[in-house]
């Protein structure tokens, strides 16, 4: 089990897209700094505890960005010493915005794509019309904005063997409305890869390298080792 005890800083970057170029604004404000622990749990092949310091729209109806769509995803590698990881259930961090009002009904997709030249590539698992198993106000705040924290149970297998990986993941909060916003997380030393990546689509198909790391644990199990039977002669 991996416990992180975070300090979290008191400048607030909100990542925006402009209608003209897609570039991103900063929005700083003075937040009291708030520890907390959190805790991984032992069957997490990704863990990026949040750490409050931006945010990004990642919602197939966004409201806030140019182009009215804008999907999210980050990179992983699986390391389980060649046997293999089963992704079951998904837990991410992220805030409603700009009003802090959730919808009543969240509609996340999520991608599992192959890495291709270091952005998401070919698909090998995918889900729609995901409604969380569970989504909890923490009682921490960024900025004027209420943390949630988000876990989705997924319906289907996902098996992932020790190679790199890119987790899409969108919500469809419908137009009018707030849009959902991932927060950025602490990198995980073991299984995480800096940097990740957005696309001013969604489902994202032109992908633009960033510099943020997410606010996500992967949850699963050790794939089963295949024995093999010989025989004596």
């Amino acid at each position: 089990m991996k416990t992180v005890a975070l300090s979290l800083i008191m400048v607030l970057n909100v990542m925006q897209l402009t209608a003209a170029d897609q570039s991103h604004g900063i929005l700083e404000t003075d937040q009291p700094a708030v520890d907390r622990q959190i805790e991984g749990g032992g069957g997490a092949t990704l863990f990026q505890p949040p750490n409050q310091i931006s945010l990004v729209v990642s919602d197939e109806s966004c409201d806030a960005c140019g182009s009215g769509a804008q999907a999210v995803a980050d990179n992983f590698t699986v390391n389980t010493g060649g046997m293999g990881f089963d992704l079951q259930q998904i837990l991410l961090w992220g805030v409603y915005f700009p009003g802090n009002v959730p919808q009543a009904l969240d509609d996340f997709e999520v991608r599992v794509h192959l890495d291709n030249a270091g952005l998401p590539g070919t698909v090998v698992c995918s889900w729609i019309d995901l409604s969380p198993a569970s989504r909890v106000d923490t009682g921490v705040n960024i900025g004027t904005w209420d943390e949630y924290l988000i876990t989705l149970d997924l319906p289907g297998n996902c098996p992932l063997a020790d190679i790199p990986y890119w987790i899409e993941i969108f919500n469809n909060t419908g137009p009018g409305t707030d849009d959902w916003a991932w927060e950025s997380g602490n990198l995980d030393p073991v299984n995480g890869t800096a940097g990740g990546t957005y696309a001013a689509e969604a489902p994202g198909v032109s992908w633009i390298p960033d510099t943020i790391d997410f606010a996500i644990q992967l949850n699963g199990t050790l794939l089963p080792v295949e024995l093999q039977s010989f025989s004596i002669e």
